[in-house]
């Protein structure tokens, strides 16, 4: 009970925004599995990840003259907390003034997260979880900055269309996020008539009866030819070995070889360079930086830019033009980004990279769209449905 009249006094007091000082939140698990330092081989991180926090901190230092100009003076609140704690964390940050929650989370968490805040007023931004099915949900209260899986998809499948790769051996992993990924890769095919020569699942396991999974020369064999190999392999174990070892000498895409992200530390052109110097300078670890710190640093450029541009103080005024096509954000990838108005996912150019340059960027030249080019990559709103 105290907890609910917490969050009512939060939202009398946020229906009119304070003009000096919008409040942001940052929330995410302490021990998230999908990034784990720990799961590594000889040493090699398979699933990279750093704290977001330093990514949010520079898009809202990035955004300082634009705010000064405002007389904005944004506020961060930061929580990283356990799986059960974090609707109540959630929950306390909206009642302490947070209007605006940036979450690095897994999908089902920010399913979960956006159903417990849906009678609030605070706006949801995931960063990090990809999946289709979160933006079927057509939460109200929820956008998305990552890239989602179709999105990713699309522009593996454009790239693979203008060199002319007609057929696509596709091999997957058995957890669900292999499954998700491969289904997302088959449907964009689908759409551009690339032929699918055989679907096959792999196995980790050295186990000399399963063969046929886990060696590659045997898995990436047969009678029938193809033009390359698309692998969907979240954890990267299997993959990092399948180059150069395919029973055909072919391109590897997917989740070795070339990949398609949101962000690369490789990237040099529309002032990307100094965006990662900027990320390197900040961070405490050291690292460079990635997909995930871009999908972080965007979301509080996004939220900092409608508290500036919007002449009003009312917080439904910042909410309306940040999921309005008034929207004009910079990503540093060549093109003004807005979120679409029917999964609120945001639209963005995607990296088409090796491990250590930027061979292109999605859309590619040709791959064109009636309203926004940018559409042609991800569900389009006449194919899109909610759940």
């Amino acid at each position: 009970m105290k907890r609910l009249i917490a969050v009512l006094i939060a939202l009398l007091i946020s229906g009119t925004v304070g003009a000096s000082e919008p409040r942001l939140g940052l929330l995410r698990l302490a021990d998230d599995p999908r990034f784990d330092d720990e799961f590594a081989y000889a040493r090699i991180a398979l699933r990279p990840h750093g704290d977001v926090r330093t990514a949010v901190q520079l898009g809202i230092s990035d955004m300082q003259m634009l705010a000064n100009a405002r007389g904005l003076t944004p506020v961060l609140t930061e929580a990283s907390v356990d799986q059960e704690g974090l609707i109540d964390a959630a929950q306390q940050m909206v009642a302490d003034g947070v209007t605006h929650l940036i979450v690095d989370l897994p999908a089902a968490h920010v399913d979960t997260l956006a159903n417990a805040l849906s009678d609030t007023q605070a706006t949801i931004l995931n960063t990090t979880a990809p999946d289709d099915w979160l933006r079927r949900k057509c939460h109200a209260n929820l956008l998305h900055t990552a890239a989602s899986d179709r999105m990713i998809a699309d522009a593996l499948i454009q790239h693979a269309v203008s060199h002319k790769w007609d057929s696509v051996l596709v091999l997957r992993g058995k957890t669900e996020r292999d499954g998700i990924r491969a289904d997302a890769f088959l449907q964009a095919a689908a759409r551009f008539r690339i032929r699918i020569v055989a679907d096959r699942e792999f196995d980790l396991s050295t186990n000399p009866s399963m063969r046929e999974q886990n060696n590659i020369a045997l898995i990436t064999g047969g009678r029938r030819d193809y033009d390359a190999v698309f692998i969907a392999d979240e954890i990267g174990e299997f993959s990092r070995y399948v180059p150069y070892q395919t029973a055909l000498p072919r391109p590897i895409i997917g989740a070795t070889g070339l990949v398609a992200l949101e962000w690369h530390w490789a990237f040099e052109r529309y002032g990307a360079p100094q965006v990662n110097s900027r990320f390197e300078t900040l961070a405490n670890d050291g690292r460079r930086m990635g997909w995930q710190d871009w999908s972080a640093w965007i979301a509080s450029r996004a939220v900092v830019t409608a508290f500036a541009k919007t002449r009003s103080d009312e917080l439904e005024d910042v909410n309306a033009f940040l999921r309005s096509h008034k929207l004009r954000l910079d990503g540093s990838k060549g093109a003004q980004m807005s979120f679409r108005p029917w999964n609120g996912q945001l639209r963005m150019p995607i990296l088409m990279s090796t491990h250590n340059a930027i061979l292109s960027v999605a859309p590619l030249e040709g791959f064109l769209h009636q309203t926004n080019t940018l559409d042609a990559l991800g569900f389009d709103e006449s194919e899109f449905s909610c759940d």
